[in-house]
């Protein structure tokens, strides 16, 4: 089976695990068919691109640009590829993405696993490029992999500098945040007893029970928006995420259900801020500022308020100018 053809069967979603320790034969650590990501900018620079052996899994790592080092963290059901067109803006910065355990070219040992696991990955990744042990690392992270992005704040601030954790999925800490995980649960399990392995089908009640009603709904005939649904225009988005349905319902949904540590979140010295997006569902907001109330610090300079990223969604890559800039502003 080539790289090509193994891809294709992903996007099924129901393959059993890619591989363990070795990647497929005809791995491209580029990928062939990255041309065809709508918001790449033609003629960026190519990433410096390979496998890393670290932390008991082999992950697939992108680092472009030189400069002061970001780092982009994704859930599990994003791969680098989805954050390709943010990290080519960042322009004057070392831009690490990569697949997370588990995601299309990294392995799947030990996965599915909870967010410490993906924050010391995260870590060892930064050690094993030689970055942010002396200057630390800018890292933003968003929807899971912002859980991760905290984890890792909180657990390594040695290694880490600012830390941008934009909706970070900790559906626990707020009643609607329960509510909502109680539904979305209710519906994903009732969907794969009935329908076992269909991961897309269950990706696609995810977004349908957290669906939000755009501003012209009401002048359009009222068109509810699924959390996770690519706008028009966007199938490639579409048809990489029901690639990466199994890593959603099997990774991403469990890392939902995790606590904060509120006590280290209280006392880190790190410098940790939380944001959303203008468009993104209600619950989001309540979340950020749940853990803002939780972060301030007597006497400190925390902000009161999540910043906002105009014109953003839950999925940041739906919107990579408006993201990008927002995270080069705040890594400047």
């Amino acid at each position: 089976m080539d790289f090509a053809q193994w891809i294709s069967l992903r996007a099924s979603a129901r393959l059993c695990p890619p591989y363990s320790r070795q990647p497929p034969r005809g791995y491209d650590p580029c990928m062939a068919d990255q041309t065809t990501n709508p918001f790449a900018l033609p003629g960026a620079e190519a990433p410096r691109a390979g496998l890393r052996d670290l932390n008991g899994c082999r992950l697939h790592a992108e680092v472009r640009g030189t400069g002061p080092t970001i780092l982009i963290i994704g859930a599990a059901s994003d791969d680098a590829e989805m954050f390709r067109p943010i990290a080519e803006r960042l322009t004057g910065f070392t831009v690490v993405t990569y697949d997370p355990r588990g995601t299309l070219r990294s392995s799947r040992d030990g996965w599915p696993c909870d967010s410490t696991r993906h924050a010391e990955d995260a870590a060892e990744l930064l050690r094993a490029l030689g970055l942010g042990a002396e200057t630390r690392a800018d890292v933003f992270g968003s929807s899971a992999g912002g859980i991760v992005a905290l984890q890792l704040a909180l657990r390594h601030p040695e290694l880490v500098r600012r830390v941008t954790v934009f909706e970070p999925g900790y559906l626990q800490l707020t009643a609607s945040g329960r509510a909502l995980a109680s539904r979305v649960g209710g519906q994903v399990d009732g969907h794969l007893a009935a329908h076992p392995g269909d991961w897309a089908g269950a990706m696609a009640l995810v977004s349908g029970v957290a669906r939000i009603e755009q501003p012209d709904d009401k002048q359009h005939g009222d068109r509810p928006s699924g959390l996770l649904a690519a706008p028009e225009g966007l199938e490639w988005y579409a048809a990489r995420g029901e690639a990466l349905a199994e890593n959603l319902i099997r990774g991403d949904l469990p890392v939902t259900g995790e606590s904060v540590d509120q006590r280290a979140l209280a006392e880190s010295a790190a410098d940790i801020r939380f944001a959303l997006g203008s468009a993104s569902h209600p619950v989001f907001g309540e979340i950020a500022r749940e853990l803002i109330r939780v972060r301030r610090r007597p006497g400190s300079a925390d902000p009161e308020e999540p910043d906002v990223i105009d014109g953003v969604g839950h999925v940041v890559c739906f919107a990579p100018e408006p993201v990008a800039e927002y995270i080069r502003r705040r890594c400047a």
